[in-house]
C-alpha cells in the first residue's frame, strides 16, 4: 500500500518548499543585524566588511542563472534541492567559525550561489506542482520568504553584541572581558582573543540555529527524493493541454516583465534601506531611532500584506491584485511628493501604503505571466536576476544622491509607480490582443479536431 497518494506528495512537496523559503529568508536577512559582530569577528572595518553584500549578491546572481540551466536539464529536481539546501546549511555553519574577511567572503559567496538556485527552482518548482491553481499556493510561499526575513532579527537579538561608536566599546557579550572598554585597536586584540581562549563568538548561535534548520530542510527533500524525485504536474496535464507560443510573443512578455519587476523589487529593497538616512538628513531632521520605527513599520506592513494575499488570490487575479498594487503605491507617492517633506504622518502613511502596496507584487507579477506562457526554469531565472540587480542598482542611485539631494527617495518612488503603470498598460494591451491564455481544455481541442475534420 502506498504510504502517500499523488495528492500527498504534492502537499509534503509544496510543504517543504515553503520550509526552503522560510530558511532561504532568514539566510537573506541575518547579515544585515550581525554586520558588526561580523566586522570584529574578521578583524576589519565597516568599508571591507561592507564588501560581503557585494559578494553574496554576486553568487546569488549567478547561482539564479546556473540554477535556470540546472533545473531545466534535470528532472530529479528534488535532488538538486537537497544539495543545494545541504551545501547552504554548510556556509551558513561555517560563517560565524570565519577569522579573516578572505574566508569571510568566500563562504559568502558560496551561499548567495546556493540561495539563488534555490530561489530559481523553488518558484518554479510551486507553478508546475499547481498549475492554473498556484496563485494562492504562490503567494504563499512568497510569504514564508517574508516571514523567515522577519524572523531572523529576533533570532540575533539575545546574541548581538552591543556598540558604542562613539569610544567603540563592544559591550554585554561573552567574548571581551566584563568592563572592558576597546579602543581603535581593539579588533586586532579580540580577533586574537579568540583563537587564544577558543571561545565561541554569541553569533555562532544564531547561525547555527539556522544552519540546522537548514539541515532539518534537507532531510525532508532527501525524504521526497526517495519517495518521489520527479516532479508532480499540476493540473493543466490532468485536464488541459498548453498552447503553443510564437517566441517572439514569449520574449516580448519575459522582458517587459523583467523590467517590472526590477524596477518594483528594486525601489522596495530601496526605499526600505534609505528610509531612516532620509528621515534623518531629510528636511524633517528625525532622530535614528523614529526612522528605525518607520522601517519596521514598512515590513510590518509587507509581511501582514503578504499573508492576506494568500487568500486574496484565490478570490482575484493576478492582473487585479497587480492593479491594486499600483493604485496603493501611488497614493502612497503622491502622500510623498506633496507632504513626505513637512509632515512626519505623511511618512508613516506613505511607508504603510508602500509596504501593503509592494507585499504581493513579485508572485503576482509571475503569475500573470505564467498563466499565457509556460514558465521555465530559465525565465524564473531571468525574474529573479531582474529583480537581484534592481536590489542592487536603485538603492545604490538613492544612496549616491541622498546626502546631497535627500528628496531622491521621494522622487524614486513616484517614478517607479509612473514606470510600474506604464509597463502593466503595455502588457495587459499585448495580452489583451492575445485574449487566450495558455490552458486548452482536452475537450475543446477534441471538439475543434472534429469541426475541422467534418469541414474538411
Amino acid at each position: 500500500m502506498a504510504i502517500l497518494t499523488t495528492k500527498g506528495i504534492k502537499i509534503f512537496k509544496t510543504c517543504n518548499l515553503y520550509l526552503c523559503f522560510l530558511m532561504l529568508g532568514m539566510s537573506v536577512a541575518i547579515p544585515g543585524p550581525t554586520l558588526l559582530d561580523l566586522e570584529n569577528l574578521v578583524g576589519t572595518d565597516m568599508q571591507h566588511i561592507a564588501f560581503i553584500y557585494t559578494a553574496r549578491s554576486s553568487g546569488y546572481l549567478f547561482g539564479s542563472l546556473a540554477g535556470g540551466v540546472l533545473f531545466d536539464m534535470v528532472a530529479r529536481k528534488q535532488v538538486i534541492l537537497t544539495l543545494v539546501n545541504f551545501v547552504a546549511s554548510l556556509s551558513m555553519l561555517g560563517i560565524p567559525w570565519s577569522r579573516s574577511i578572505g574566508v569571510l567572503t568566500a563562504l559568502m559567496t558560496i551561499n548567495g550561489m546556493m540561495l539563488g538556485c534555490m530561489d530559481t527552482g523553488g518558484n518554479v518548482c510551486c507553478l508546475n506542482l499547481w498549475g492554473k491553481d498556484s496563485g494562492p499556493f504562490y503567494q504563499a510561499l512568497h510569504f514564508t520568504f517574508g516571514l523567515g526575513a522577519l524572523i531572523a532579527p529576533l533570532i540575533a537579538a539575545p546574541f548581538v553584541g552591543n556598540f558604542d561608536t562613539s569610544d567603540f566599546s563592544f559591550e554585554n557579550s561573552s567574548i571581551v572581558a566584563a568592563n572592558t572598554t576597546l579602543q581603535p585597536g581593539f579588533r586586532n586584540y579580540l580577533n586574537d582573543s579568540l583563537i587564544e581562549n577558543f571561545e565561541i563568538p554569541p553569533i555562532t548561535y544564531a547561525y547555527s540555529a539556522i544552519g540546522i534548520f537548514s539541515l532539518f530542510v534537507t532531510a525532508l527533500f532527501l525524504i521526497i527524493c526517495i519517495i518521489a524525485p520527479l516532479e508532480t504536474q499540476g493540473p493543466q496535464s490532468e485536464k488541459s493541454q498548453v498552447r503553443e507560443r510564437k517566441l517572439s510573443f514569449i520574449l516580448l512578455i519575459v522582458f517587459l516583465n523583467i523590467i517590472l519587476v526590477f524596477v518594483e523589487i528594486g525601489t522596495e529593497v530601496g526605499y526600505a534601506q534609505m528610509l531612516t538616512t532620509y528621515v534623518v538628513k531629510g528636511p524633517l531632521k528625525l532622530s535614528p531611532t523614529t526612522g528605525s520605527y518607520m522601517t519596521s513599520g514598512f515590513w510590518a506592513a509587507f509581511s501582514v500584506s503578504r499573508f492576506l494575499s494568500v487568500f486574496l488570490a484565490i478570490k482575484f487575479s493576478n492582473l487585479q491584485m497587480i492593479v491594486f498594487d499600483i493604485i496603493v503605491t501611488s497614493i502612497g507617492a503622491l502622500v510623498l511628493l506633496t507632504s513626505g517633506g513637512s509632515q512626519v504622518w505623511a511618512i508613516w502613511l506613505a511607508t504603510i501604503l508602500f509596504g501593503v502596496g509592494t507585499a504581493s507584487f513579485f508572485p503576482a507579477a509571475v503569475g500573470w505571466v505564467e498563466k499565457y506562457v509556460t514558465v521555465t526554469n530559465k525565465m524564473a531565472s531571468s525574474f529573479c536576476v531582474g529583480a537581484a540587480f534592481g536590489e542592487m542598482i536603485i538603492p545604490f542611485i538613492i544612496s549616491t544622491y541622498i546626502d546631497t539631494v535627500p528628496r531622491v527617495l521621494l522622487y524614486t518612488v513616484a517614478a517607479s509607480c509612473v514606470l510600474s503603470a506604464a509597463v502593466v498598460f503595455l502588457m495587459w494591451l499585448i495580452l489583451r490582443k492575445i485574449n487566450k491564455d495558455k490552458y486548452v481544455k482536452d475537450e475543446g481541442t477534441a471538439n475543434a479536431a472534429y469541426d475541422a475534420n467534418v469541414n474538411a
